[in-house]
């Protein structure tokens, strides 16, 4: 039998220890969340019920203005968030492709083989994001127009 490696035994804890506990944590903290804002609501709904006194209330429209403003993310921003995580996973995989290419010439003893398709995957991840970036924003040219002349009437 092969003695227990620390890397094992720190392995082990991850996978069964740290992220469940952080899995946990995150639904934890929604339910919270969730929990909260559902009290507000009703404690509203409570107090718009008893300044009425017992007119008639429209129930669709006091759930229309409970309702959460949604996050809209305009077109542009859109584009420029893929624009972003494109060239961030194509510096990473970049730079994991150079660690591989160094271990490579120098002869070091090393994971270079992993480096080197850990790269090439990351790379691929961020070459694919920038091509999404450039079809989209010759594709939605029309949309971004459109909302950046709704944005200029606005201000």
């Amino acid at each position: 039998m092969s003695p227990v490696s620390f890397e094992g035994l720190l392995a082990l804890f991850l996978i069964f220890g740290a992220v469940p506990v952080v899995v946990l944590v995150g639904v934890i903290m929604f339910l919270k969340n969730r929990r909260h804002k559902v009290e507000e609501h009703s404690k509203l709904i409570s107090q718009m019920i008893e300044k009425s006194e017992g007119a008639n209330i429209d129930f669709k429209a006091m759930a229309e203005m409970l309702q959460e403003p949604k996050n809209q993310v305009s077109t542009k921003k859109s584009l420029l968030n893929n624009l972003k995580w494109g060239c961030i996973f194509s510096f990473v995989g970049l730079a994991l492709l150079g660690v591989a290419l160094y271990g490579h010439c120098t002869t070091l003893p090393g994971p270079t083989a992993e480096f080197l398709l850990m790269g090439g995957f990351v790379l691929a991840i961020g070459l694919g994001f920038l091509v999404t970036f450039f079809v989209s924003k010759n594709y939605l040219k029309k949309e971004i127009e459109k909302e950046e002349k709704a944005l200029a009437e606005k201000e």
